[in-house]
């Protein structure tokens, strides 16, 4: 800013430099830069993470709860955010060393990190749900077996009254004990893991509840996903489109996984649609021969 201030002849250039750079050598400007080089990776970490397509509420918790510790840290260590004195220019530097304006300046930082952190427990607080979430929570499982949370299991039941409290609390134990549910990281791969080997009838109760809170969104990242895969699908080439139509191409779009395992699945989608009825192009080739 500084050379552009010197070396340009239009005066609103000069202008508007001169204030980039009195902005840039601003102490507060300086100090807040620094408090939230700290504190956004951390933010950027946990977005990641609940942008994720295959999250899930207990995931969800231990991002969340890492993050608060993260700016617990952070907000521990806002003593240390000090501006460079000798990088700054010498009016600033007489102000900047007035220890009373440090000491301002860290309180209203702590303040930031506790505000974050509050939102951020209220936000996530998952009042409904968050005791079942703690049923499944692998790391704990060990000390589950020892001792079993009954509280939790109260707790859950209350919020989802049609469970079956004793036939629940029944299947949990066994859970608790068995080494290949204590390596499952998360509900989804549990409630694949009870799927997958037909444990549905053996562990009825915890398969419902599983289900229950696998699909419990935890952020709107789905439901943007699923406007960005509508406009994709509905342009405006296709305003007259109707429901089922759109319906079916929607389905085929979010279950492309399973349309690309399927083969010669374009193929066969032809051949549908020349059977349907006579049509002017001749979809179905024949041997005339």
């Amino acid at each position: 800013m500084e050379e552009i201030e010197a070396s340009s002849h239009q005066a609103i250039t000069i202008t508007k430099a001169g204030a980039i750079r009195r902005m840039l050598e601003d102490p507060n400007f300086i100090f807040w830069l620094a408090v939230f080089h700290k504190i956004m990776p951390h933010v950027d970490i946990l977005y990641n993470q609940l942008q994720l397509t295959y999250t899930d509420a207990v995931r969800t918790k231990k991002n969340v709860e890492t993050f608060i510790e993260c700016v617990e840290k952070e907000r521990q260590n806002m003593d240390s955010v000090k501006i460079d004195v000798d990088q700054l220019p010498m009016p600033v530097k007489r102000a900047r060393r007035d220890e009373n304006i440090h000491v301002t300046r860290t309180i209203a930082a702590k303040e930031v990190c506790d505000v974050i952190s509050n939102q951020i427990k209220e936000r996530y607080s998952f009042l409904t749900h968050h005791s079942a979430v703690s049923l499944f929570d692998s790391k704990k499982f060990t000390h589950y077996e020892k001792t079993f949370p009954i509280q939790l299991l109260e707790e859950t039941v209350q919020v989802y009254s049609f469970l079956d409290k004793e036939r629940l609390k029944t299947e949990l134990s066994v859970i608790y004990k068995r080494k290949d549910f204590q390596v499952m990281n998360g509900t989804v791969p549990l409630l694949q893991f009870v799927i997958e080997n037909g444990l549905q009838t053996s562990f009825s109760e915890t398969h419902k509840l599983l289900t229950i809170v696998s699909t419990i969104p935890m952020t709107t990242a789905e439901a943007e996903r699923c406007f960005s895969t509508l406009k994709r699908i509905k342009t405006f080439l296709r305003s007259t489109m109707g429901q089922e139509r759109l319906t079916a191409l929607a389905m085929l779009s979010v279950e492309k996984g399973m349309i690309r395992s399927i083969p010669n699945f374009n193929e066969r989608v032809i051949d549908v649609f020349a059977r349907q009825k006579e049509r002017r192009m001749d979809f179905n080739f024949k041997n005339c021969t």
